[in-house]
């Protein structure tokens, strides 16, 4: 066979004719040639395995490549009867890299029309499911073609590929890692379990399971459980030694993780390593990775007041700044948003400036639902009432908390607390205390009385001090016989009020003074009381008040003649 014209395979024959003459010669003569084409394809199997050597329950790829080096396309379908122990994937037949679904090896798989000179692969998957008892897969496919001749024949064949061998192991450890959760928040406790299940026909012992506890997280101890059983000294990063696996047994490892550190977004990634030993061999085998993804809410409450210096009787704004910065919508209620000492002021809350009458802070405020991203702002007016002792209550300290929950993705119910700054407002005031005594108990008219007032400030803050009705009626001061804390005061005109100037905390003044009583004076005693008025300002607020003295009383003993 020689190439021929569109270089295709030629048959090339000529006969000769051996002869002898009557004379005696001998002779040979050729006749014509003649040259036959040939056609057809060519066609050849090859069958692969993607490993030499399995085991129970992993998964093998076959590839089945046809070749074509005829001068004529060729139909082809290959039938593939698979081997004792394993079985077919459904849907994962792929021709030249595009899947051919519903297509299976035993019913045939098409490769279609392979042209001269080219290649169609095909490549499906295949699970150990049983280990025969030649603890062997071989198998070989058969090819079905068919194609026409130029002159219109239809011709059939069958052509088979190379048998393919692959060795089944007699041990099979297999693993399945899970969580509990596949998502989870800070907080949250979260239990792996460690399936192990051997699926072989020989017993595996020493088994021990390492499985890194992942970052962010803490393993809770005395949490483990191997083989149904209580370690409570075990630690999974350590390895949990669950005994031996008979063949076709399983054990299962659980332990328990408390989520401390992790940010929102991220996921918690671990795999299990297991080692054990068969035939005094030691080996290992990895298991799947398990991730919990970590939503949290991530709400956040700032919280600022409008004074940081106050006095007894003074209005506070307290404004919550409340965010939603995870990727959670919550249910939020604003709680303890009052600061113990004050009183709340009616109908004052607002919700980005909105006003919510008829709520009471008391039993917390609704927020409602805040969205991922979402803020929100809260306002209301506390007063600090007039009565407060700064002595008792120095300062107004306010922190609020706001409660919320959220609903993760595995349909679990969180409530979490989120609580806000603190925030102190100082509180400062003078407290002013005036007592006042005279004497002598019993005067007569045109007589002396000496009378003294002592004005405190017991207070944490200066106030500017004045006494006012100092002299009784009926009576005269006699202006050069007055001492503010032993001071003279001479020729001060006193007309009943006398300024005692700044008065620090701590600090007390005395005053003293004389009066003399009208020769004329009608009445019977001599009674009545002073006060103290003072005034002080914060940070630039003016505030003023008065106190009253004790009362005295002298009583008028008539001149007798």
């Amino acid at each position: 066979m020689t190439p021929g014209p569109n270089l295709q395979p030629v048959v090339t024959n000529q006969s000769m004719v051996l002869f002898s003459s009557a004379a005696g010669v001998d002779g040979i003569t050729f006749s014509n040639t003649v040259n036959t084409q040939v056609v057809g394809p060519i066609l050849s199997l090859s069958k692969i395995a993607d490993k030499t050597s399995v085991s129970l329950g992993e998964t093998l790829v076959y590839t089945i490549a046809a070749r074509n080096n005829g001068n004529i396309p060729a139909l082809l379908t290959a039938v593939d009867a698979l081997p004792e122990g394993v079985s077919f994937i459904a849907n994962s037949v792929l021709r030249d890299g595009v899947p051919l679904p519903g297509v299976t090896p035993a019913d045939g798989i098409p490769f279609g029309t392979v042209s001269p000179q080219s290649q169609v692969t095909v490549a499906f998957q295949v699970i150990v499911v049983s280990l025969p008892e030649a603890m062997e897969l071989r198998n070989a496919a058969t090819g079905r073609y068919s194609f026409s001749t130029p002159r219109g024949r239809s011709v059939q064949g069958e052509i088979r590929s190379n048998t393919v061998r692959v060795s089944l192991l007699s041990f099979q450890l297999s693993t399945l890692l899970t969580a509990s959760t596949p998502t989870s928040f800070i907080g949250d406790a979260v239990t792996y379990t460690l399936l192990l299940r051997n699926g072989g026909t020989q017993a595996l012992g020493g088994i021990s399971a390492v499985i890194p506890v992942p970052e962010g997280t803490a393993f809770i101890p005395g949490s483990i459980i191997a083989g149904g059983v209580y370690s409570p000294e075990a630690d999974p990063a350590a390895g949990i030694r669950p005994g031996s696996l008979r063949a076709g047994a399983a054990a299962e490892i659980s332990f328990r993780v408390r989520i401390t550190s992790v940010s929102p977004g991220s996921a918690l990634i671990t795999r299990a390593l297991v080692s054990y030993t068969v035939n005094d061999h030691s080996e290992n085998t990895e298991s799947n990775a398990v991730s919990v993804t970590i939503v949290q809410a991530g709400i956040t409450a700032s919280l600022k007041v409008d004074l940081n210096s106050a006095t007894p009787g003074d209005i506070l704004r307290y404004k919550y700044t409340i965010h939603n910065s995870g990727n959670l919508a919550v249910d939020a209620v604003l709680a303890d948003a009052l600061p113990a000492g004050t009183l709340y002021i009616w109908d004052t809350i607002q919700l980005d400036g909105v006003l919510q009458k008829g709520v009471r802070p008391g039993e917390g405020i609704p927020l409602g639902t805040l969205r991922a991203g979402v803020t929100i702002v809260v306002e209301f007016l506390v007063s600090v009432p007039a009565a407060t002792d700064i002595r008792q209550l120095p300062a107004v300290q306010n922190q609020g908390s706001v409660q919320y929950t959220f609903t993760l993705p595995d349909g679990r119910n969180v409530r979490q607390n989120a609580r806000s700054n603190t925030v102190t407002t100082l509180l400062f005031a003078p407290i002013i205390s005036i007592h006042m005594t005279g004497e002598p108990p019993i005067v007569e008219p045109g007589s002396i009385a000496e009378f003294k007032i002592h004005v405190t400030n017991s207070g944490n803050y200066p106030a500017d001090v004045t006494v006012i009705r100092i002299v009784p009626l009926g009576t005269i001061i006699d202006p050069d016989i007055v001492t503010i804390s032993a001071i003279p005061m001479p020729d001060t005109p006193f007309s009943g009020t006398v300024p005692l100037g700044v008065l620090e905390p701590g600090q007390t003044v005395h005053l003293i003074y004389r009066v003399k009583i009208n020769i004329d004076y009608m009445g019977n005693v001599l009674a009545g009381n002073s006060a103290a008025l003072y005034v002080y300002t914060i940070e630039g607020r003016r505030y003023s008040g008065e106190a009253r003295s004790n009362s005295y009383r002298l009583i008028i003993e008539e001149i007798s003649e």
